[in-house]
């Protein structure tokens, strides 16, 4: 396994299972705890926690968020480029985080990445 990584919790969109990248991500982390979550935007106890703050690495290193991507669509951005397009995973840490996480940002993989990826008028 990653130096990097250190999987061993999983926030799981149940959705995400049922699709066969969110099967190979969770195959790929057997020994790692499964936590349910109703949605990879709200987990309580990783985005709305203020000590988190002092943990974020530790959180980024062992913990991941399973999730099915719901909206798909390219947004006007204003800083570094025209647009934001949709991701495949997300898990920026100066920008997104304090927006929209509150005080952590796990690593994101989106399960549904066919669709994210494929042509507009599949979608």
């Amino acid at each position: 396994m990653s130096e990097l990584l250190d999987i061993r919790r999983i926030y799981l969109e149940p959705a995400a299972a049922d699709l066969p990248r969110g099967r190979e991500t969770l195959a790929r982390f057997p020994g790692a705890a499964i936590v349910e979550a109703e949605s990879h935007q709200r987990i309580p106890e990783v985005h709305g926690d203020e000590a988190n703050v002092r943990r974020r690495v530790r959180i980024k290193r062992e913990a991941l968020v399973l999730g099915v991507k719901k909206t798909i669509t390219a947004r006007p951005n204003g800083r570094s480029a025209g647009f934001i397009a949709p991701s495949t995973a997300n898990g920026c840490a100066y920008c997104y985080v304090p927006r929209h996480k509150g005080y952590s940002n796990p690593i994101t993989v989106f399960a549904d990445i066919e669709r994210i990826s494929g042509p507009a008028s599949s979608r």
